[in-house]
């Protein structure tokens, strides 16, 4: 639901169901990359650094430029959104 949301480009709602995720799955890599990605689109700069910081616990070698081999993205524009919202966040490039 959350990745749902955040393609659709509800960013508080992906944020919101990505936190409850979170909370149920803390080591779930997709769901700290779309809390990470959805604060930091809807501007939650200090909320998005956070998840920032388990996004990088769980992979350190996450970069923008290595997200479509992490997650096959097949829509650009989805891609893009998330990768847009991951470098507010803090993601490497």
């Amino acid at each position: 639901m959350a990745a749902a949301h955040l393609f659709a480009g509800r960013f508080d709602a992906a944020s919101s169901w990505a936190d409850r995720a979170s909370k149920d799955l803390p080591s779930f890599l997709l769901v700290a990359g779309v809390a990470a990605a959805s604060h930091g689109l809807a501007g939650r700069t200090e909320e998005a650094r956070r998840a920032m910081t388990d996004l990088r616990k769980l992979d350190p070698s996450l970069r923008i430029s290595n997200l479509r081999d992490w997650l096959p993205i097949h829509r650009a524009e989805d891609l893009a959104t998330f990768a847009d919202g991951l470098r507010w966040a803090g993601l490497p490039e």
